[in-house]
C-alpha cells in the first residue's frame, strides 16, 4: 500500500470516484491545498493525486508548492478539460501523469501506476547515487589486511564527508579495560598514545558506556549535561559516535572542528552512522579471518600430532586443558607389527622409516574412513579408538571393517617390500578388536599433554594383538555380540593374556559374511 495526498473540489463524488477506481491505494482525503500542505509537512507521500478546478484549485500550482516541501514526490492531475495547453503545464509543473474525468477506472490504474514506478526509480537513483561512494568504501575495507588500514580509511572517509579535520577512533582493550586510541587524525602521537578512559568517563567513555552518539555545537554546549567535561573550550562543533556490532559497542569516532565557522548536524550524525557501521563490521570480519588463520594454523599443527577430532577439542577448549577427559564405552583397535626387531638388525633406518610410514599412512587412511580415531603411534605398534570423541552407532563394526582392511593392505605392504628383500618375507601383523569402558582424555602435566585412552580394554587389545599371528584378527567375547551379524568368527577359547588376571575368551574374525555371498 502507498500514502497518497487526494484534493478534490467540493464535489465528494469525484474522490469516491478515484477511491472507486484505486481500491489498492491508500489515501488521504484533502479538500484544499492547505489541508494537502499540512499532509506533506507531518507525513512522507509518495504521490499526489490532484482534481484540477480552477479557480478554486489550480492544480499546477499547488503540485509545485507541494513538491517544495517534498522533492521528488510523484503526481498526477485529474481534469474535465483536457487539451494540449493543460498538458503542456501540467508537464512543466512534474506531473506524471494526467487523467481525464470523468474518471476511466483502467486508464487511471495505468497511469497511477507508471506515476509510482517513477517515485520508485527516482529514489532507487537518489539512494545509489548517495551509496556508491559507501560501496566503493566497503569494499575497499573488506579488503583491509589490519587494523590499521581500516581505521585509516574510515579517518579518510570521515574527512571527505564531514569536512572534519581533527579525529581519533578510540577502541575498547579488553585487557586494559579502557578505551585507547587506536587512529588519529590532528592529533599530538604522544598525547594520542597516553590517552586511557574508562567507560563511563568524559564524553567518549558516556558514548561507548550508553552506545548513543553526541553532537555538541558551541552555541549549545553550555546548557549541555556535558558541559562539565568540555576541557577544548576552542572547539566549535564536535560529534561522538558508537562503532557497535549489534548490541556490542567495541569503540568510538572522534571528530571536531576549531577556528571556522563550520558545525556538524544530524545529517553528519547519520552519515557517521552509515561509516561506523561499515567500519565496525570489517573491524569484526577482519578478527574473525584473522582468528580463523591462526585457528586453521593451530589445527594443521595439532593434526600432525593427534586425530582432526581431538585438534578440534583441543581447540574448543579454551582453558583447563588437563580436565579435558570423561569416561566412555568404546572399541579399541591395536595393531603390531611382528618380527619387526629383529628386522630392524637387518635393514638400513632409512628403509625401515619409509616402510613404517607406509604402514602408518593406510592405517590411518582407513581408521579414518571408517569414523575412527587413531590414538597414538608407538614404535611398531599403533592404537585406535572407535566412537569417541566421535560418536558412532556401531564402533565395535566399523573398528571391524576397518581392521580387515588393514590387514588385506598389510599382506600387500609386505608382498611389495619382499620384492626388495627377503627379509620384510618375516613381517607380520598381528591385530586385536576390543570394546569397553575407558578414560579419554588428556593425560601429562601443563608442559606436556597426550590425548589418549586409558583402561584394562586397552590392555587386553595390546596382549591380545600380541597372541595374534600370520595377519590374523582377534576379539574379545564384547566384540563378538557386536559384529556376530556381520562377520564369522572362530572361537579360539580363552586365552591367558600377560598382565591380565582372569583369562579372556577370544574369537578370531574370519571375514564378512557379505564376502562370501551370505
Amino acid at each position: 500500500m502507498h500514502t497518497a495526498v487526494v484534493l478534490c473540489t467540493h464535489d465528494d463524488r469525484q474522490a469516491e470516484a478515484i477511491a472507486a477506481a484505486l481500491p489498492w491505494l491508500q489515501t488521504i482525503r484533502c479538500r484544499d491545498g492547505e489541508s494537502a500542505r499540512q499532509v506533506c509537512l507531518t507525513q512522507e507521500a509518495c504521490l499526489v493525486l490532484i482534481v484540477d478546478a480552477p479557480p478554486r484549485t489550480d492544480g499546477c500550482r499547488v503540485f509545485a508548492e507541494l513538491s517544495a516541501l517534498q522533492p521528488g514526490l510523484a503526481g498526477v492531475l485529474f481534469s474535465g478539460a483536457v487539451d494540449s495547453a493543460l498538458l503542456h503545464h501540467a508537464l512543466e509543473a512534474g506531473f506524471s501523469g494526467l487523467v481525464e474525468l470523468p474518471i476511466n477506472a483502467m486508464q487511471a490504474n495505468r497511469v497511477v501506476n507508471q506515476a509510482l514506478e517513477r517515485y520508485r526509480l527516482q529514489r532507487e537513483n537518489t539512494r545509489l547515487r548517495t551509496l556508491i561512494p559507501l560501496y566503493s568504501l566497503g569494499e575497499q575495507l573488506a579488503a583491509a589486511a589490519s587494523e590499521e588500514d581500516i581505521l585509516a580509511r574510515l579517518l579518510d572517509a570521515v574527512e571527505r564527508q564531514t569536512g572534519a579535520r581533527r579525529s581519533s577512533v578510540m577502541l575498547y582493550d579488553q585487557e586494559e579495560r579502557c578505551l585507547r586510541i587506536a587512529a588519529a587524525r590532528g592529533l599530538d602521537p604522544a598525547l594520542a598514545r597516553s590517552i586511557c578512559l574508562q567507560p563511563g568517563d568524559q564524553i567518549a567513555g558516556w558514548v561507548f558506556q550508553q552506545g548513543k552518539p553526541v553532537l555538541l555545537n558551541k552555541e549549545d554546549q553550555e546548557e549541555s549535561v556535558f558541559s562539565p567535561l568540555l576541557q577544548q573550550p576552542d572547539i566549535v562543533s564536535s560529534i561522538s559516535f558508537p562503532l557497535r556490532i549489534g548490541e556490542r559497542i567495541i569503540g568510538v569516532l572522534n571528530i571536531s572542528q576549531k577556528e571556522t565557522d563550520e558545525r556538524f548536524s544530524e545529517a553528519d550524525n547519520e552519515m557517521l552512522a552509515i561509516l561506523c557501521s561499515q567500519v565496525a563490521i570489517a573491524l569484526e570480519n577482519l578478527r574473525a579471518r584473522l582468528q580463523l588463520t591462526e585457528t586453521i594454523r593451530m589445527r594443521t599443527l595439532f593434526e600432525q600430532y593427534v586425530a582432526p577430532e581431538v585438534a578440534e577439542l583441543l581447540l574448543a577448549q579454551n582453558s583447563d586443558l588437563m580436565g579435558l577427559g570423561e569416561i566412555k564405552q568404546v572399541t579399541v583397535l591395536f595393531a603390531d607389527i611382528r618380527n619387526f626387531t629383529r628386522l630392524v638388525q637387518q635393514i638400513d633406518l632409512q628403509s625401515l622409516r619409509s616402510f613404517l610410514n607406509e604402514f602408518f599412512h593406510f592405517f590411518t587412511e582407513e581408521v579414518f574412513r571408517h569414523r575412527g580415531t587413531v590414538d597414538k603411534f608407538m614404535g611398531d605398534a599403533v592404537l585406535a579408538v572407535f566412537g569417541a570423541p566421535v560418536k558412532l552407532d556401531g564402533p565395535s563394526l566399523a573398528a571391524a571393517h576397518a581392521a580387515v582392511a588393514i590387514k588385506t593392505r598389510f599382506a600387500a605392504l609386505r608382498e611389495q617390500w619382499s620384492s626388495r628383500s627377503e627379509k620384510f618375507k618375516g613381517v607380520d601383523l598381528g591385530i586385536a578388536v576390543t570394546s569397553g569402558t575407558v578414560f579419554l582424555g588428556n593425560i601429562g602435566s601443563t608442559r606436556r599433554l597426550d590425548y589418549t585412552v586409558i583402561g584394562n580394554e586397552v590392555n587386553i587389545a595390546q596382549r591380545l594383538a600380541a597372541e595374534a599371528s600370520a595377519c590374523r584378527i582377534y576379539t574379545t567375547d564384547a566384540v563378538r555380540c557386536e559384529i556376530a551379524g556381520s562377520f564369522d568368527l572362530e572361537e579360539l577359547g580363552e586365552i591367558e593374556l600377560r598382565g591380565v588376571e582372569n583369562k579372556t575368551r577370544a574369537f578370531c574374525l574370519l571375514g564378512g559374511k557379505e564376502q562370501q555371498g551370505l
